[in-house]
């Protein structure tokens, strides 16, 4: 990134410390702890808190708030507890955050398109409070004198819980970039020398965690015939989008999310275990074997688990056969 110096703008750092959210970023003398333990900043290294608070001291007030940069954080307060100065950054990003919606550099409709926002259609909306209830952020509330859902740009970190389980399709989530990065990565499959063909749902965060490089995957000993669909959280999955999986021809179909205590978005894990067995139940009644589908949660330090878990999946659908659902 080039600087110029018509690009600093000195009072950009008191702007954000007259906040209440940004009063503590004057302490910040770039430790770097909060970077150290930044579960976003392992996997998208372009986000990096000690870089951001230091393009705050300087004052890159216009490459920061019309950049991505504040909306990949999702508010999970891993930082707070290790700032020896009490910044407090997760709080600093929702100052740079109201900042950047204040002062025009994003719009509701700007960040829609950058898939950092989960938007409602109004014309679906029946107001049933399933967002509210399910939201790990408080974002979707019921507008008063509409009854229908409004989500807080401030508020939502675009992981698609609510998408995955509004009963009416009402809301909607566009791919963001980071994610996109990842959801072209398809690993070929191996039908014609009998392997199973299995489908392989995984939080980009898992994903990225275990494996930076995706496409090296099958040096390591990824089996080939899984194919891996990357998803901005385990919790976005919805039932429809399981059972399809089947009806498309899948043997056997899991899911990868992030160890329930340290899920990204707080529950997506929990979530998607409670579908993944609603689904067992369904198998079950349709007189299919029910481990045909299973939940994974991994670490999302680096390590073979992503692998393994493929491995193990293949090995247990190889036993089973194909599924009796292919070709129907």
């Amino acid at each position: 990134m080039t600087i110029y110096r018509e690009d600093l703008e000195p009072r950009f750092k008191f702007e954000v410390a007259e906040l209440p959210e940004g009063q503590n970023v004057k302490e910040c003398f770039a430790c770097g702890s909060c970077t150290g333990v930044c579960p976003v900043s392992q996997i998208l290294p372009e986000f990096d808190p000690r870089k951001i608070l230091h393009m705050i001291s300087l004052g890159l007030k216009k490459h920061l708030l019309s950049s991505d940069l504040p909306w990949y954080c999702t508010g999970c307060s891993t930082c707070k507890f290790v700032c020896p100065q009490d910044v407090r950054f997760n709080d600093v990003i929702k100052a740079l955050k109201l900042l950047a919606l204040q002062d025009g550099y994003v719009d509701a409709d700007t960040l829609s398109e950058m898939g950092k926002l989960a938007v409602v259609d109004e014309r679906r909306c029946v107001g049933c409070l399933t967002c509210v209830r399910l939201c790990p952020f408080s974002a979707p509330s019921i507008e008063e004198g509409k009854g229908v859902a409004y989500i807080e740009p401030l508020k939502c970190v675009a992981c698609g819980i609510c998408v995955a389980e509004c009963p009416v399709k009402a809301i909607e989530l566009k791919l963001s970039e980071d994610v996109r990065r990842f959801s072209s990565f398809d690993l070929l499959r191996k039908e014609e020398m009998g392997e199973p063909n299995i489908v392989a749902f995984c939080c980009h965060y898992t994903a990225y965690a275990c494996s930076q490089d995706l496409q090296n995957l099958p040096k390591l000993g990824f089996p080939e015939n899984v194919r891996v669909e990357i998803v901005p959280c385990s919790g976005s999955i919805s039932i429809s989008r399981l059972l399809n999986a089947f009806e498309e021809g899948a043997d056997g179909v899991y899911v990868a999310g992030c160890l329930d205590d340290t899920c990204h978005n707080v529950k997506g894990s929990r979530i998607a275990s409670n579908r993944v067995n609603y689904v067992r139940n369904i198998l079950s009644q349709l007189n299919l074997d029910s481990s045909r589908i299973e939940m994974y949660m991994i670490s999302r330090e680096p390590n073979r688990g992503f692998i393994d878990v493929a491995k193990d999946m293949t090995e247990r659908i190889k036993i089973l056969g194909p599924s009796p659902l292919k070709g129907k």
